[in-house]
This record gives C-alpha cells, sequence and structure tokens, in this order.
C-alpha cells in the first residue's frame, strides 16, 4: 500500500537527520539505555529544528 512507503520514506529521512549526530552515527553509547537516551535528545533537537 501507498501508506507502507510513505512512512518508511519518513522513518528513513529522520534516521538519515540523527546520524548527523555523530554519538549517533558511531553507536558510541555502548549500552542500550545510554544509546536510547542519545536518540531522544537527537530526535527532540531535530523536533525543535536545533
Amino acid at each position: 500500500p501507498q501508506w507502507v512507503y510513505r512512512n518508511r520514506h519518513l522513518v528513513e529521512n529522520l534516521w538519515a537527520r540523527l546520524k548527523e549526530w555523530r554519538a549517533v552515527a558511531t553507536r558510541y553509547e555502548k549500552t542500550a539505555t545510554s544509546f536510547l537516551a542519545i536518540l531522544h535528545l537527537a530526535a527532540a533537537a531535530d523536533w525543535i529544528k536545533i
């Protein structure tokens, strides 16, 4: 269906923007909790356009 491709495109664009953060791209944070925290920070910064 069309919505699958549209949503996949949105998710892939978000992931590309999150990878601009070095800690996300290189998986600098080794524990799952720390990595999830940096993902939250990066997503929040992307959302408010920092």
